[in-house]
């Protein structure tokens, strides 16, 4: 196996990104190298030979020169490489690969064309299997090293069903070609302003590639001036395809910064003509600065703007700003093991933190007296409330706002109906848990917390700190819900001890 790097501590205000260079500069845990040279000087653009050790958190490559930490992007566990160094810090370097020299045995071909090119999914070239097991060491060592747990219960990874294919929503960037013509695709790696044309793309369905492919043609076709985000002056900015596979129903979203285009009803059709999976397309007026794949308002040009996905035998809606996990068949897998490790009496009630439009709130409704969403986004609860009403589950409440605000006024009991949960369910950004939202819940003294997490780092963070308020981690299950890149989603059941009052 490899060894696994990781920064002190996870702050609170980061963005999801701390546990890769060079967002932090803290490694008190770098693994150490003998060397009769310790931490030998070196400096940018100098090429070094080096045999890669293992993945960080984020999907970096760790190797060693003479003490110090490099760390390699696009090497694989296995590798022996040439890399370019790029930046060179006291405790650690960065570096470019420029060649394989020799192989990993888990290396393969990877099938995209523009696998090295874009970001996306970048792992294709490590068989899955190595990925998985990546992935499952990277939760356990993470959880000993951030959580200080000696030996936590972290279960086999679940792995994808379907490596490829699995997206249920991809979003494509315009940008202006030097010779004026508008370009359609996926942002280069590690930039922001330069977007390479897509020939093909293997994560989202055929027909969202197929929707890309008429979209670009009929740019061309028309003279629609893509938008360049650092002048601010041209109109098309984004396509936004969602696919849902369990009920094959297909949104397409075009973002301009115009409410028209020429042509533009034309393209609707010639779209919706592809299949009669799209049941609606529409185009996202975005006229501010920020560089978003949304809209200010939506016009609706086919169809009625909503989509139905169907998950664990419940119907959801998903209109253009609705947030739904983007595999489909994955996230099912994910809820399943969320209601098994919340292990629901019929007598209790559940209460589930950052619900979005209600999906586990609903799907705990069924097994409990009463489950209760606390959302911030108003568009979502509105959206939990008709899912509630579609699937006839009247013992579901929704609460609009803000977590740690709607928690703090029922303690000191400035908000009618307070929750007083058996169960929490917890499902945060990737920026996990603020410490007052730890405490909140642990005042509440559910007897059981389920944390679902898409970041070990901060997953990590907060199980020490549910640990000082009497919650320790029985088990976590990691699910590999995007697989050819680094994120990992996991599952993890607390328990009160029973000290813990």
């Amino acid at each position: 196996m490899f060894p696994l790097v990781l920064a002190s501590t996870v702050p609170r205000s980061d963005s999801g990104n701390s546990l890769t260079p060079p967002t932090t500069a803290r490694f008190p845990e770098l693994p150490k190298r003998p060397s009769s040279v310790p931490n030998a000087p070196v400096k940018v653009n100098e090429v070094l030979i080096l045999p890669i050790e293992g993945l960080v958190l984020g999907g970096q490559a760790l190797a060693h020169h003479e003490g110090k930490v490099v760390f390699v992007d696009r090497g694989l566990p296995g590798d022996v490489v040439r890399a370019r160094l790029r930046k060179v810090r006291s405790r650690f370097a960065e570096a470019r690969l420029e060649a394989v020299e020799s192989p990993s045995p888990d290396r393969v071909v990877a099938p995209c064309p523009h696998v090295h090119q874009c970001g996306g999914c970048r792992f294709q070239d490590l068989d899955y299997s190595a990925q998985c097991a990546v992935k499952e060491r990277q939760v356990l060592e993470t959880l000993i090293h951030l959580a200080g747990i000696e030996a936590p219960r972290v279960l086999p990874l679940i792995r994808a069903p379907e490596p490829f294919g699995y997206r249920n929503k991809m979003e494509f960037s315009f940008h202006p070609a030097p010779d004026g013509r508008a370009v359609l695709g996926l942002h280069e790696r590690g930039t922001f302003d330069r977007v390479f044309e897509l020939d093909d793309c293997l994560l989202p369905s055929r027909l969202t590639v197929e929707i890309v492919k008429v979209t670009q043609e009929h740019a061309h076709d028309h003279g629609w001036p893509a938008y360049h985000p650092r002048h601010h002056h041209g109109h098309v900015r984004h396509l936004v395809v969602r696919h849902l596979p369990l009920t094959d129903q297909c949104a397409v979203h075009l973002v301009a910064a115009v409410e028209d285009l020429p042509g533009l009803e034309v393209w609707a059709k010639r779209v919706a003509a592809l299949s009669p999976a799209v049941r609606t397309v529409s185009l996202l007026v975005n006229r501010s600065r920020s560089n978003v794949a949304a809209g200010e308002h939506e016009r609706l040009l086919i169809g009625d703007g909503m989509l139905i996905e169907r998950l664990l035998d419940l119907d959801f809606e998903v209109g253009s700003g609705a947030f739904l996990q983007t595999n489909s068949r994955q996230a099912e897998t994910l809820y399943q093991q969320a209601l098994e490790a919340a292990d629901i009496r019929p007598d209790e009630t559940v209460l589930d933190l950052y619900c979005g439009s209600g999906t586990l709130t609903l799907l705990c409704a069924r097994a409990a007296r009463e489950a209760i969403g606390v959302e911030s986004v108003d568009e979502a609860v509105t959206s939990a409330r008709r899912n509630a009403v579609r699937n006839r589950l009247g013992n579901a409440r929704f609460v609009a706002g803000e977590v740690r605000r709607v928690l703090r006024e029922w303690a000191r009991n400035e908000r009618a109906e307070p929750a007083h949960p058996d169960v929490v369910i917890v499902d945060p950004p990737r920026a996990g848990l603020h410490p007052r939202v730890v405490a909140r819940t642990a005042e509440l003294k559910p007897r059981r917390i389920v944390y679902v997490s898409c970041n070990p780092g901060t997953l990590a963070r907060d199980l020490k700190d549910f640990a000082s308020f009497g919650y320790r981690l029985e088990e976590v299950t990691p699910v590999d819900m995007f697989p050819h890149t680094p994120h990992i989603e996991c599952v993890a059941r607390l328990e009160r001890a029973a000290s813990g009052g």
